[in-house]
């Protein structure tokens, strides 16, 4: 039912066309809906064709890593309809799937993410756990390498199993190379290609020998079991001994090999828990006092203070509100995912590494000007909720850097169990999780979503997506950009006066688009998806 729903059609076509980062990005048919009446348009024909539509090849395209900007990531941007399409089907087999997998799987499930991967992790290293030996985990090429068999008989017997089938057989098209087959994996840039991954991973824990207690202790593995946490392609398991490490080892490479799936040897290791390790980005160590401590790792570290420096050095010539446009973003984006573990001193260092950084800007920019001027210009007391006189800004717009050691240290709240926003028993539960988890904004703008109910005065939706927040550094700084900055898209946020006889002035959050569209003319004429040139 949910397949032929025009409902689900229209959430889907807004996902693609409005919220997801890729929207703008054209598959093999150059087309994408960036307006209004293309939008509309596209609903109608995905709609249309639910029964009809042929599944068309993937453009491959190469983006950077996250973790090493050298070595390139191959993506597959299906077609605007595809993507439609594969949005319809998600819709309708992830609830499915959402209410049997299993409650230690982080990655890329609705209301889960990183935070809670590590959360998960500390509550079972904390204290005196007896599981001090450390399977840090990495699957090879996940996404290429899924088999398709495995996956169709996973599926079993859904509704929307053909157009599956279609999407994993579809092919690729790469630009100087041509068309090329796919006889496994699925794309990495498909909507529906997170979902299927999950889906092939499925009973890992239970392959693993992870065992729960029933019961009054439900939802705690069993004393002498190992715990798993896994999200996405990454996984650690906490096991007691090296032995059983090892022995978890062979059982899962076992495992994974009719999945068509393996271990990436160069990135998988054991370790005792009192060595380290990272995981997600983050630093999970049992130091000699016997305290647990997450820290932001060091190569996360040295990547953030490297890239500071190019910036600042590439910033050289410009003016400072382009400095400010450049390296607010960043700034805010990295303390945002970092600020729920030990991060302090690691904040306080950054810190004084900005401002460092700042200075020496200043300097190059005016080299025939004293000291104590450049001061004068850049430095003062911006932020008027702080008596700091060393805050880096604009005296003409007021503008400032924000001090990492400026933000509070919040611990993420875990997720319960397998819980799922999908589940309609839990409403009340995800209800008042949403509530309490604050996104990182100033606090007039948190003091605005309050009171609104966090929902848009002109068209009554969300204002921001809870059930998933940004999962990375680099999200949150696209955040930062997209949603607290500019009003382009229809998750940004922009304050907006309702010109109103009861609440002239009173000040509003509104969607973007929403407010666009109460301005703006409607454009004319008939404009189907326009051509990505």
């Amino acid at each position: 039912m949910l397949l032929r729903s025009r409902a689900n059609t229209l959430v889907s076509v807004r996902q693609v066309t409005q919220r997801n980062m890729g929207r703008t990005t054209a598959g093999i048919d150059g087309l994408v809906a960036l307006t209004s009446q293309a939008r509309a348009e596209m609903a109608v024909q995905v709609h249309a064709s639910i029964g009809s539509h042929q599944p068309s090849p993937v453009r491959r395209v190469y983006i950077p890593k996250a973790r090493d900007k050298a070595k390139m990531r191959p993506l597959g941007i299906p077609g605007i309809s595809d993507r439609c399409h594969q949005g319809r089907v998600r819709n309708a087999l992830e609830p499915e799937w959402e209410a049997r997998f299993e409650p230690r799987s982080y990655g890329f499930r609705p209301g889960r993410g990183c935070h809670d991967a590590i959360e998960s992790l500390f509550n079972t290293l904390r204290g005196k756990s007896k599981r001090v030996w450390i399977l840090d985990a990495d699957l090879a090429g996940a996404f290429d390498k899924i088999s398709h068999e495995y996956l169709l008989e996973a599926i079993g017997g859904f509704p929307a199993r053909g157009m599956i089938a279609g999407w994993l057989k579809a092919g690729i098209f790469e630009a100087g190379k041509g068309f090329a087959p796919t006889e496994e994996g699925t794309p990495q840039g498909g909507v529906i290609s997170p979902l299927l991954l999950n889906i092939a991973l499925h009973g890992l824990e239970e392959a693993a020998g992870v065992r729960y207690h029933t019961g009054n202790y439900a939802g705690t593995v069993r004393a002498g079991c190992p715990a798993l946490t896994r999200y996405a392609d990454d996984l650690v398991v906490c096991c007691h001994s090296r032995q059983q490490a090892e022995q978890v080892k062979a059982r899962l490479a076992g495992w994974l090999e009719p999945r068509g799936l393996a271990f990436n040897e160069a990135k998988t290791r054991i370790v005792p828990l009192s060595e380290g390790f990272d995981f997600l980005g983050f630093n999970l160590r049992r130091y000699p006092n016997g305290k647990l401590l997450i820290k932001p790792g060091a190569t996360a570290i040295k990547r953030l203070r490297d890239r500071l420096s190019k910036e600042f050095r590439a910033l050289r010539g410009s003016n400072i509100a382009a400095v400010l446009a450049t390296i607010t973003p960043i700034i805010r984006g990295w303390v945002a995912y970092y600020r729920t573990v030990v991060s302090a001193r690691v904040f306080h260092a950054l810190t004084e590494y900005l401002w460092k950084l700042a200075y020496k800007w200043a300097c190059w920019s005016h080299r025939n000007k004293p000291r104590c001027w450049i001061v004068d210009r850049y430095f003062g007391k911006f932020n008027k909720f702080r008596n700091d006189r060393w805050v880096f800004g604009d005296r003409d717009t007021g503008a400032y850097l924000p001090k990492p050691a400026w933000t509070e240290i919040a611990r993420h709240t875990l997720v319960k169990g397998g819980s799922s926003p999908d589940d309609p028993a839990l409403a009340s539960y995800w209800q008042q999780r949403r509530q309490k988890v604050k996104p990182p904004l100033d606090s007039y703008t948190v003091r605005l979503l309050s009171r609104q109910d966090g929902r848009c005065s002109l068209c009554g939706e969300n204002l921001l997506t809870r059930d998933q927040p940004p999962q990375s550094p680099q999200g949150w700084e696209r955040w930062f950009l997209q949603v607290a900055r500019r009003a382009i898209t229809a998750d940004y946020l922009v304050h907006h006066d309702t010109p109103s006889a009861a609440r002239s002035n009173r000040t509003h959050l509104v969607h973007a688009n929403c407010y666009r569209g109460r301005q703006l003319p409607r454009a004319a004429g008939n404009t189907m998806a326009q051509q990505k040139t």
